[in-house]
């Protein structure tokens, strides 16, 4: 019979044992880094009010492949290398609610190319504006400086504007509204609207802080001259200006039964506290997507 000798067994089972590992155990690959700072933001003041934001979160993609959602600013880690087409879109808590997270469809992607290296950590200063008249439109925008586009409805407390510099938001002017234990009631409105149907995206964008809560409402004018409400959001009491996106589509989803003819836009409170209370606004905007 004839034999094998083992030492000559021996090298060739451990590259055997060797390659195998390697496959079940492939080696991992070392990712690059992007640290993502905040977001800075431009628009024409003029044509889409005043430019301010709330970009909270950053949705990530490379070479077309999503990388994942996080919170500003961020490192995050990229499992390529090399030149690397990265887009970084803006993203927002839907009417304030930190469980809501989503890209606001409004604003315009950041995209760069970079060299990326394995370990290594690239940073980024990502910009966005609004989009183009072509995607967007601006249905309603107030930033008080001449007036205010609201007129009391059956209430106590007035919208009024206000030049105390340490009450404004911006500019010359903010809206303001006291209610007092006298005057406790607060509802205005805006005159009729016009928004598109409802395939469209609808937001409201407000600067606000408020001593107490107030609600946004939405009514609803039919072309049978009935009219119906609907309470969007109850917005809590900040004691700093804050930034809310309003999601508009899920009140026009209930509207649009009705055979609705034209919208306002409402706020109302009442001061249950036994003080005064104030309630400030400022850089009102409607959009809507074409």
């Amino acid at each position: 019979m004839k034999r094998i000798k083992l030492k000559k067994i021996l090298p060739l089972f451990f590259i055997t044992v060797i390659s195998s590992c390697e496959i079940i155990n492939p080696q991992e690959k070392i990712p690059s880094y992007v640290y993502l700072n905040d977001f800075t933001f431009s628009c024409n003041l003029e044509l889409q009010g005043y430019p301010s934001t709330k970009i909270t979160d950053a949705w990530v993609y490379a070479n077309g492949i999503f990388i994942g959602a996080f919170e500003l600013p961020a490192t995050v880690p990229i499992l390529e290398s090399g030149e690397t087409d990265i887009i970084v879109y803006p993203g927002i808590k839907e009417n304030g609610i930190s469980g809501t997270a989503m890209i606001y469809p409004f604003y315009n992607g950041y995209s760069i190319t970079r060299n990326l290296i394995e370990g290594e950590t690239d940073t980024l200063y990502p910009s966005s504006t609004y989009k183009p008249s072509a995607a967007i439109t601006f249905l309603f925008k107030d930033r008080f400086e001449t007036g205010n586009s609201f007129h009391s409805v059956e209430s106590e407390a007035d919208l009024t504007t206000t030049t105390s510099v340490t009450d404004i938001f911006e500019g010359l002017r903010s809206a303001i509204a006291t209610l007092t234990p006298d005057l406790d009631t607060f509802r205005v409105s805006t005159d009729p609207l016009f928004f598109g149907t409802i395939d469209h995206q609808l937001f409201l964008e407000i600067d606000y802080k408020c001593d107490i809560n107030y609600l946004v409402y939405l009514r609803c004018n039919t072309t049978g001259g009935s009219t119906i409400y609907d309470e969007v959001l109850t917005i809590t009491a900040k004691d700093y200006w804050n930034k809310i996106y309003v999601n508009l589509n899920p009140t026009l989803q209930f509207f649009s039964a009705y055979q609705p003819e034209s919208y306002n836009l409402e706020f109302r409170a009442i001061n249950t506290s036994g003080d005064t209370a104030k309630i400030y606004f400022d850089n009102l905007k409607i959009i809507e997507s074409n």
